[in-house]
């Protein structure tokens, strides 16, 4: 397949991106990547600040946020937090970085969340006036009761009380827009900026967000589609452990070749995993990661 993405059209709404992080969650290196060292390293939970000049502004995710603590006090949800040590104040949490920029909840209009995992939806309470966008089949699978959402990586806690009258499902199975070499996307606002692609694997539901800012200026918010970049670009999936994350493994693996082509085959697109260290040492501030 040739993964050459279309050229964006001068007529296209400018936005801005701002990449964020709300939290630090610790692991192996080698949990990560298979073969790596297994020193300890600190992961970001990025998440992404839209502002579009029509739409206003969107949040891709919206990282950990301090009620995880809450959510996991009690076992067996205290298991979690064991396996994944979360690190987060509150000055961390999306919304309190957002009021630093003067942007007040109620500015968000939009927000659009890749999958319901405790590292992309923990701020979502704070969102209650925002539209809310998410695939029709992770909404469903998120559901189920909160035992066996633990089992398979969720904190219901943390996303039970959205408010349904706010959500907004996709149906990628339903979309007939493509998208260049990709199929059953969805341009979210008609105007070529904001371009949903399904990336399942990871979750039964999860999407990255491919914002088109211009020709020279072009992001592919990939979420979990891969830990590190290096994932892709040595077709290394992460340990046995880290399976378990996964709903389908080998559907989740076979998006490696795909994104390393798409880098290869446009050189301005910059692709960004939402957890790795390196990324956050790119985009946002290298004296903060925690090591």
């Amino acid at each position: 397949m040739k993964m050459k993405l279309p050229s964006v059209p001068d007529t296209t709404p400018e936005c801005k991106l701002t990449i964020m992080n709300a939290g630090f969650c610790k692991t192996k290196r080698s949990h990560l990547i298979k073969g790596a060292d297994s020193t300890d390293i600190s992961i970001p939970a990025l998440f992404f600040l839209i502002e579009h000049p029509v739409h206003g502004n969107i949040l891709f995710d919206t990282g950990y946020s301090t009620r995880y603590f809450e959510a996991t006090k009690n076992f067996p949800f205290s298991l979690m937090n064991k396996m994944t040590p979360v690190q987060i104040t509150e000055k961390e949490n999306a919304i309190s970085q957002l009021l630093e920029m003067n942007v007040t909840a109620r500015q968000i209009q939009t927000v659009i969340l890749s999958h319901l995992h405790a590292d992309h939806a923990g701020g979502i309470a704070d969102f209650n006036d925002s539209t809310i966008y998410i695939d029709k089949k992770e909404w469903r699978y998120g559901r189920q009761s909160k035992l066996k959402l633990l089992i398979n990586g969720y904190l219901k806690h943390l996303f039970e009380n959205i408010n349904p009258s706010s959500v907004k499902l996709l149906d990628f199975e339903d979309s007939e827009y493509s998208y260049g070499p990709f199929l059953r996307t969805i341009d979210l606002f008609k105007d070529n900026t904001i371009i949903l692609v399904p990336l399942p694997g990871h979750s039964i539901g999860q999407f990255g967000l491919l914002l088109n800012i211009s020709n020279q200026e072009r992001y592919f918010l990939i979420a979990d589609s891969v830990y590190l970049k290096a994932n892709y670009q040595k077709n290394k999936g992460g340990s046995i452990l880290s399976r378990i994350a996964h709903y389908n493994r080998k559907q989740y693996e076979s998006n490696f070749p795909m994104l390393k082509q798409l880098e290869m085959m446009n050189p301005n697109l910059i692709i960004i995993p939402s957890h790795d260290p390196d990324m956050y040492k790119q985009y946002i501030n290298d004296t903060k990661v925690r090591l």
